[in-house]
């Protein structure tokens, strides 16, 4: 009597967990080192730049008669300050992050540094009005904002702000 015995090939189920788990360490402790925080602060950043741009449109148009304006001052490499003014009132903020900050009009370009100020102004209806400071520019376009120079960040005339690039 003769027994065929056929010679099996592949992997045990222990071999394969095993390389399993050893990709799974590999892939996170890869993970950590290429992937940072910069781009995490970044968009945080850029979120909470939104949210002041929005707050103020709303507030323009909760508070008929007077507008708003918000003044986004860069007090030292990694602090701003926000202040929205309305109806005679004044909120302030701060906030934190050494990112670079720029906006660009169809008439002029520029990076905000320690101690310069972005003042925006917004009408009753909640149309972004006019760039106060650091120049006076009548709003005729969108106004560009870049955020660490790759989150790009846009205000429409009317007011609406919004994450992407202007059209």
């Amino acid at each position: 009597m003769k027994h065929n015995v056929r010679q099996q090939s592949g992997f045990t189920l222990i071999e394969l967990v095993t390389v399993l788990v050893l990709l799974g360490i590999i892939s996170a402790v890869a993970f950590a080192r290429l992937g940072g925080i910069s781009s995490y602060s970044e968009s945080l950043f850029q979120h909470q730049m939104l949210s002041y741009l929005r707050l103020t449109q709303r507030t323009a148009v909760a508070h008929q008669g007077s507008g708003a304006q918000l003044n986004i001052t860069r007090t030292t490499a990694a602090g701003w300050d926000i202040t929205l003014e309305f109806d005679g009132q004044t909120a302030a903020y701060q906030l934190e992050g050494d990112h670079s900050f720029t906006f660009a009009t169809d008439a002029s370009s520029r990076v905000l540094s320690a101690g310069d100020t972005l003042s925006l102004v917004y009408r009753d209806n909640g149309d972004l009005a006019q760039l106060t400071s650091p120049v006076a520019v009548t709003i005729n376009e969108s106004l560009a904002l870049l955020i660490g120079g790759s989150r790009p960040t846009c205000v429409s005339p009317t007011g609406f702000a919004y994450e992407g690039s202007c059209f």
